[in-house]
């Protein structure tokens, strides 16, 4: 090592096993350190390399070695290089002028030797800790624990650089690392990632899942959150692979340049108790666009696909003391041009989602959200179907939250355009439907049974609703609703209530 790299490495173990039978070479306790003499004397004649290493390792075991090949050919050829408890350090210092012509792995070991193949390297437990210098003398540093590293089919000879089969001289690289598990920032959740994998050929990661798990019930979960309202996630994730990811950027600059990202199935439960008092201040500047311009994290992913994601939201109504729950099931999303890059939403300042899934059990619905992207204001547009649907399946939301109850409803087509910002929305929305019939409900003192207003609800169906969508000699019934938002609510609230109101004008209840 001391010849290959012009004494700049100096290799020591305690102590080494050849057995020429089995064909074994076993080093305990072996390091490659860097003599920083020498390499001060190579940064001021303009030779020292940009990456330097320092590698110790508690055992190294080479199988099936064939050493007449290796002393007879100056041929090392092996069928496993077995690593256990390697921990690397890798410096790649960017300021470093290096003036000398770059040499291949090949070059540096044809002096000693013809080549080197090793059919499996495996690396166990391997700590690896990268340092990278910026040309602004700026640092970045990963710390990586418990890496699996296995490489296949690795090659240094005359022609294995020019093999577009290889990478990095080997058939391919796979790294693994141990599950991961820590608190989010505040303390409120558990974050979990599991069955982590790199393929280096492929340039694709995979991770088995990614689960968000509330360290807290919901009572506690609101005293955490000092007593005001606030969502409690659940999220699971699984199968999900990255496709194309530089990992360099990533890396160096961290920065996610990805070709596409797939989630194979997965859900996303969220709680919120409106019994409980409104945290102070508002949430202009967090539509979904406006959070990614925010996100300190540059990004650039062309495809975001979610398959099969069960959506549920439920909340606690503050006049009924009950939950309602809104249930999206068997989602189907793909989002295009994620991006935060100036340069790239100068290109394209578009990001598009669009989604499918099953409604409340029954509805067939479709939606496409257009985001302006770095629009200051958070501009937006969201339009969709919604088909066959049977009203009565709403009665889980407009129950407990509406205190409404639909006795009967065929619901042939919802139709909608909606455009907006952080302040406001509007459009246009078609409903057509027949056969509406509603029940205005109470509760009694204690909360739990619901029974029905008879003479305000026969007042409400006869004199106020219209059961159909059009009536009978009458042309379709168009409504182009307007909402303010409340600014302590969300996008989708927004959303949610502009769509309703031009529901509710459609049927004559804007009054109920």
């Amino acid at each position: 090592m001391t010849d290959l790299s012009d004494s700049l490495y100096t290799v020591q173990f305690k102590d080494l096993h050849l057995n020429v039978l089995s064909g074994s070479l076993t080093v305990e306790k072996a390091t490659m350190t860097l003599d920083s003499a020498v390499y001060r004397r190579m940064l001021a004649a303009h030779r020292a390399p940009e990456n330097t290493y320092l590698i110790s390792v508690e055992k190294l075991q080479l199988r099936y070695f064939k050493p007449w090949r290796y002393f007879i050919k100056k041929e090392l050829n092996a069928g496993a290089l077995i690593v256990t408890g390697p921990s690397i350090v890798m410096d790649q210092n960017s300021t470093v002028r290096d003036t000398t012509r770059p040499r291949t792995a090949y070059e540096d070991i044809s002096p000693k030797m013809k080549s080197i193949f090793i059919g499996r390297l495996q690396l166990d437990s391997t700590n690896f800790k990268y340092v990278f210098t910026r040309r602004d003398s700026s640092r970045v540093i990963h710390q990586f624990r418990n890496l699996r590293v296995g490489v296949n089919d690795f090659l240094i000879d005359s022609v294995a650089l020019n093999d577009p089969t290889r990478y990095l001289y080997a058939r391919n690289y796979e790294i693994g690392m141990r599950d991961y598990m820590n608190r989010t920032r505040d303390s409120l959740y558990w974050m979990y990632v599991r069955g982590i994998r790199y393929d280096a050929a492929e340039r694709t990661l995979n991770i088995g899942q990614f689960e968000i798990q509330p360290r807290y019930d919901k009572a506690e979960f609101q005293r955490q959150t000092g007593g005001l309202q606030q969502d409690r996630y659940e999220l699971l994730l699984n199968d999900i692979k990255v496709e194309e990811l530089d990992p360099r950027l990533l890396l160096q600059e961290q920065q996610v340049w990805a070709r596409r990202i797939d989630i194979g199935n997965g859900r996303v439960h969220i709680y919120r108790d409106r019994t409980l008092p409104m945290p102070p201040g508002d949430k202009l500047g967090q539509f979904p666009n406006q959070v990614l311009q925010k996100l300190h994290l540059p990004l650039k992913i062309d495809t975001v696909t979610g398959n099969n994601v069960d959506l549920q939201y439920t909340e606690l109504s503050p006049v009924s003391r009950q939950t309602g729950q809104i249930n999206f099931n068997h989602v189907h999303g793909r989002f295009t041009n994620v991006t935060n890059i100036d340069s790239m939403v100068a290109r394209n300042n578009h990001c598009i989602a669009d989604f499918d899934a099953i409604f409340m059990q029954s509805g067939k619905l479709r939606a496409r959200f257009d985001f302006t992207l770095r629009h200051p204001a958070g501009q937006f547009a969201v339009s969709g179907q919604l088909k066959s649907m049977n009203g009565k399946d709403l009665n889980s939301v407009t129950r407990p939250l509406g205190m409404i109850e639909i006795r009967s409803c065929n619901i042939r087509d919802l139709s909608f355009n909606i455009r907006g910002d952080e302040r406001k929305a509007a459009g246009s929305v078609t409903l057509l439907y027949d056969n509406l019939k509603i029940a205005i409900l109470k509760q009694d003192k204690e909360h739990k049974s619901y029974s029905r207003k008879g003479l305000i609800s026969f007042v409400a169906n006869v004199m106020v609703i219209k059961d159909s969508n059009p009536l009978p000699g009458e042309k379709v019934r168009v409504a182009n609703p307007t909402q303010v938002r409340d600014v302590q609510k969300s996008f989708f609230n927004l959303v949610w209530k502009t769509l309703f109101a031009g529901v509710k004008e459609t049927a004559g209840a804007g009054k109920l």
